[in-house]
């Protein structure tokens, strides 16, 4: 059964599992600033069990992650004799008996937490730091994956892309993972390129969009990919009424760590394996329509919980019209004016 087609309470329970074991095991022992407000709201290392527990800690907005390099985990020789999970902890102890503390850093530490991809995302508070290990990269792919899926980028389809950050990234990588063809252009691009390529799907920011589509699409073109952050979705109706083909939006607002894509229902789909969504009011309960708030499930290098990330929106759990059972994000407004941060906040 495909992930995105699972009986419902599937996606959660899954996410739950995961979401226990990785807070106890690495998220607590390796993240100091996540560390201290675990144990100020009295969840500790264990108490954890599900995404409804994450209810306990404070909502944090953008601005109180300074440019985000502190909340980057850390497994040090130090945590993981303390308090890391028991596998990792025996791992280390037979490196140490047998004098192989070297390979037990490269293959146990460097390779699975090691930051090896950054991107700058950038909002109105300021550029954000997102670190990504290696085996962020290859969740990342997967995901890649499952978007062009959703957005029914086939491997038939020839692929045209530009942009920088999460978005772009995933889809590059989901892309080659799924042998789709495509060209990694810089932006801006002359839109001859796009004649010389002739592709079946354009990929870029909304505006280098908007310009290709006034200079002329290629007669190949059947559908575009908007590539929204910050900004949200609003500046895509012009572009839907004048572009002829559809358009579909992969939108990864600062702090998410991957993009959500539209279905051909213009429905967009969110990964609740990988991450915890949350509608909540402007006092932080939960609520039907309000501030989209954001937890990391199984990540590594940037890690942060109960993030708001600005825009708000609802969130519906029902099936899609396209047949996923995946939870959309609907109604996303602009994000207000960032606050200053806090005296004391997280930077």
């Amino acid at each position: 059964m495909s992930d995105d087609r699972r009986r419902p309470g599937q996606h959660e329970s899954r996410r739950d599992e995961v979401l226990r074991r990785w807070v106890a095991d690495e998220v607590h022992p390796f993240s100091e600033p996540v560390r201290v407000e675990l144990e100020r709201t009295g969840l500790g290392r264990r108490g954890v069990r599900g995404a409804g527990d994450l209810a306990r800690l404070p909502v944090t907005d953008l601005v109180d992650l300074g440019d985000g390099r502190r909340f980057v985990l850390e497994p040090t020789a130090g945590r993981i004799q303390e308090a890391a999970g028991t596998g990792l902890r025996l791992r280390l102890l037979a490196a140490d008996v047998l004098g192989r503390r070297e390979g037990f850093a490269r293959h146990e530490v460097d390779l699975p937490f090691k930051p090896v991809r950054w991107t700058v995302e950038r909002h109105a508070a300021g550029p954000l730091f997102v670190a990504a290990t290696h085996t962020d990269l290859d969740r990342l792919t997967t995901l890649g994956r499952r978007a062009l899926a959703v957005s029914g980028i086939t491997l038939a389809d020839r692929l045209v892309c530009t942009g920088t950050g999460i978005g772009p990234l995933q889809l590059e990588l989901g892309a080659r993972d799924a042998g789709v063809a495509h060209l990694v252009v810089e932006s801006p691009f002359a839109a001859a390129i796009l004649a010389d390529a002739a592709p079946t799907v354009v990929a870029g920011p909304p505006t280098t969009l908007a310009r290709l589509v006034d200079a002329g699409l290629p007669a190949s073109v059947r559908l575009l990919v908007a590539h929204v952050g910050a900004a949200g979705g609003e500046d895509l109706p012009g572009l839907r009424r004048r572009a002829g083909c559809p358009v579909r939006l992969w939108w990864a607002p600062p702090g998410v760590r991957a993009a959500w894509a539209t279905c051909e229902a213009d429905q967009l789909h969110t990964w609740p394996e990988h991450e915890h969504l949350e509608v909540v009011d402007d006092d932080g309960r939960p609520a039907e329509s309000g501030r989209l708030v954001w937890s990391a499930v199984g990540w590594r290098g940037s890690v942060w919980l109960r993030v708001a990330l600005g825009p708000q929106g609802t969130l519906d759990r029902s099936a899609c019209a396209c047949g996923r059972t995946t939870p959309r994000v609907r109604g996303a407004a602009r994000a207000r004016r960032p606050r200053e941060p806090a005296t004391g906040s997280r930077r």
